[in-house]
């Protein structure tokens, strides 16, 4: 079998090269069994162009014999010792650089190679660097930020894609990415100049070309050889950043990377904590103008909170923290930690625990700007433990968990905070996206920073001052029984819960979670999905997709249907509202009415990624990773649990969408 296998893929692959130039091999041992064995199949010009060492050329020698190429054990030992001697790589191999067997190496040298690469590689020649002013107002075409402008709306001024002709949706190309079995997307792609930039689960990051998927460059960051077991839902990434001529990436052991946007050679590497303490960067970082900024999470992991024991598990001592850093050279401005430690402002706030058994307050997306303020706003988590018996804080707010911080860029310092759940011993996490737009409230108008937090309640701060604007709660909670509607004070459920109460919603995976909602301009609204399934008043349609008007503080939408959301939300000057579901369909809302526009086919798996748009050479483009979802999107899925049986092998692909 293997002898008929080996003579048929020989016959295949010489047919394939019957115009390769003749080519005169060096004399020397094992030359004779070369070219009776290998070279009537192997191209010449193949071999000649190759060179591995000794280790490469044996591996590709022993993986033909394993095909069934004739020979003896003696024949083979003679063709790798000539093949080493004769074709030896001049260094050292790296991983992954021996090629495969099959891989005409050479052809890489050819002209028309060499033509065809550079052709293909183009679109890198026509990169710009991204200044501080396309930062702060980007390309109606590139996607420069984690929600595309640093007031995070998720809104694209394009317009080509629209109301009218989003029914004629196809798909322009899609692009796999990496799936192992422990993988979890829930990535956002950026675009610049007609790349697009992405990271892959394992952190391996590539830039593509935008128009048509072709890999330009690939690097791939390599963990140490202990690195500790993490759950997935802590090796994930949901952005990475750009400025200058450089693509900033943080891995999940801690690394800030500098990549030239060009070639992903790295620029500089800095590493800010030891990453055996198991903090992560599940979130990437923010540019402005000339400093880089980025939050560390995974602070208070499930494992800190065994169930049913009054004791402590492991959690990184002393809370997350938010770094700046030189975009030029990667240096350390300054650190902010985002629990309050004894000594600092707030640090009175913790029951008078050591720094080393205060946890939590991690950051699990990236913050945002606000360039006429220069203020940067940053959401923080839930506390580690999350009982506040076992953390020994009963009653201590415990600053600066389930907060929005508003921090100085250029010096990291603390301009105010509000935070939203004190005390927290529901895992009740404030960690997801700020919107900064103007309100109207009580007949005054003020530029507001709008988040929503596990608890699905939305909140309004003054962006200058960190006075508390409105609150309006859809009723998805229990825990909050009240809120101040001067102060935006909450009287939380007592714990234990009282007689009559036999649980508290909407639990820990959240009423929502990391999937980000998205603002219009052109509506004044805030798009945000939200499960409200906890209380078991919405039966059998717990999903729940709102649109909040910002000036009348009332919903516009409260689209009510089975299948929760599981994507993030984007919306663009076309009228358009996108977003995606975990039965595997995504789809074009009119911004209006939410009357459903379009619908793709059926995706690989789960969508549980970020939208975007952009625009390359007149056209755009509608783009998402899709599969391998995290604990929301699975959840999501669970609130309709018959569509379980259309979810399929998990998997990975980048989807891109365009008009014909």
């Amino acid at each position: 079998m293997k002898k008929r296998f080996w003579s048929s893929f020989c016959l295949a692959l010489c047919l394939t090269v019957m115009s390769a130039v003749a080519q005169t091999f060096p004399e020397g041992p094992g030359k004779t069994e070369f070219e009776r064995i290998c070279s009537a199949c192997h191209a010449t010009s193949m071999v000649a162009g190759l060179r591995l060492t000794p280790a490469g050329w044996a591996k590709n020698v022993n993986f033909m014999k394993k095909l069934g190429a004739p020979g003896s054990e003696e024949d083979f030992n003679k063709i790798i010792t000539y093949l080493s001697t004769n074709f030896r790589s001049a260094k050292s191999p790296t991983a992954g650089s021996e090629m495969p067997p099959t891989v005409d190496r050479s052809s890489a040298d050819s002209p028309y190679a060499k033509a065809a690469l550079a052709a293909m590689r183009a679109p890198l020649d026509k990169l710009t660097p991204v200044t501080a002013e396309m930062l702060r107002n980007p390309p109606p075409g590139d996607w420069l930020h984690w929600r595309r402008t640093y007031d995070g709306w998720a809104y694209s001024p394009l317009t080509q894609i629209n109301r009218k002709n989003a029914k004629d949706l196809k798909v322009a190309w899609t692009f796999s990415m990496a799936s192992p079995d422990d993988a979890m997307n829930e990535f956002t792609p950026l675009v610049h100049d007609g790349i697009m930039f992405l990271w892959n689960f394992g952190d391996t990051f590539q830039a593509l070309d935008a128009r048509n998927g072709t890999l330009l460059w690939q690097y791939k960051h390599t963990l140490p050889s202990d690195y500790p077991w993490l759950p997935s839902i802590f090796r994930t990434k949901r952005n990475i950043a750009i400025g200058g001529d450089k693509v900033i990436v943080a891995t999940m052991d801690m690394h800030l990377i500098a990549l030239d946007m060009k070639t992903g050679n790295k620029v500089w590497d800095v590493v800010t904590d030891d990453y055996k303490s198991e903090r992560t960067y599940n979130s990437g970082a923010l540019v402005v103008r000339d400093k880089v900024i980025v939050g560390a999470g995974n602070c208070s992991p499930g494992r800190a909170n065994p169930p049913g024991t009054d004791v402590a598990g492991y959690f990184p001592p002393g809370g997350c923290f938010i770094t700046g850093h030189d975009l030029a050279t990667g240096k350390e401005l300054w650190r902010f930690y985002t629990v309050a430690h004894a000594n600092e402002p707030g640090g009175d706030t913790w029951n008078n625990l050591p720094d080393e058994k205060r946890g939590g307050s991690a950051i699990w997306e990236v913050g945002q700007y606000d360039p006429e303020l220069n203020l940067t706003y940053w959401g923080t988590g839930s506390p580690a433990p999350w009982s506040p018996v076992v953390r020994g804080t009963v009653g201590a707010k415990g600053l600066y968990m389930n907060s929005t911080l508003a921090l100085n860029p250029d010096t990291g310092k603390l301009v105010w905070y509000y935070q939203h759940y004190g005390a927290d011993a529901f895992d009740q996490d404030y960690a997801f996206e700020r919107i900064i737009a103007s309100v109207t409230v009580r007949g005054e108008r003020h530029k507001a920073v709008i988040t929503v937090g596990k608890p699905g309640i939305f909140e309004a701060m003054d962006a200058a001052t960190g006075k508390f604007l409105f609150a309006v709660d859809p009723g998805a909670q229990n825990i909050a029984t009240s809120i101040d509607p001067v102060t935006g004070d909450k009287t939380l459920l007592a714990v234990p819960l009282p007689p009559g109460v036999p649980y508290w919603c909407p639990g820990y995976i959240g009423a929502r979670s990391f999937p980000a909602g998205a603002f219009s301009p052109s509506t004044n609204r805030y798009y945000l999905p939200i499960i409200d399934s906890c209380m078991g008043k919405t039966g059998d349609t717990p999903a729940r997709f709102l649109a909040l008007d910002l000036n009348t503080q009332k919903f516009a939408w409260d689209i009510r249907t089975r299948v929760p959301q599981s994507s993030a939300v984007l919306t663009t000057a076309g009228g358009l509202v996108f977003s995606a579901t975990p039965d595997r369909y995504f789809r074009a809302f009119d911004d209006r009415d939410g009357k459903v526009l379009w619908e793709s086919p059926r995706l690989n798996d789960v969508p549980n990624a970020f939208p975007i748009t952009y625009m390359v050479d007149g056209k755009q483009y509608i783009a998402m990773p899709v599969g391998d979802p995290g604990s929301h999107g699975s959840t999501a899925l669970y609130a309709a649990p018959e569509l379980g049986a259309v979810q399929g092998a998990h998997s990975s692909v980048l989807w891109v969408w365009e008009l014909p």
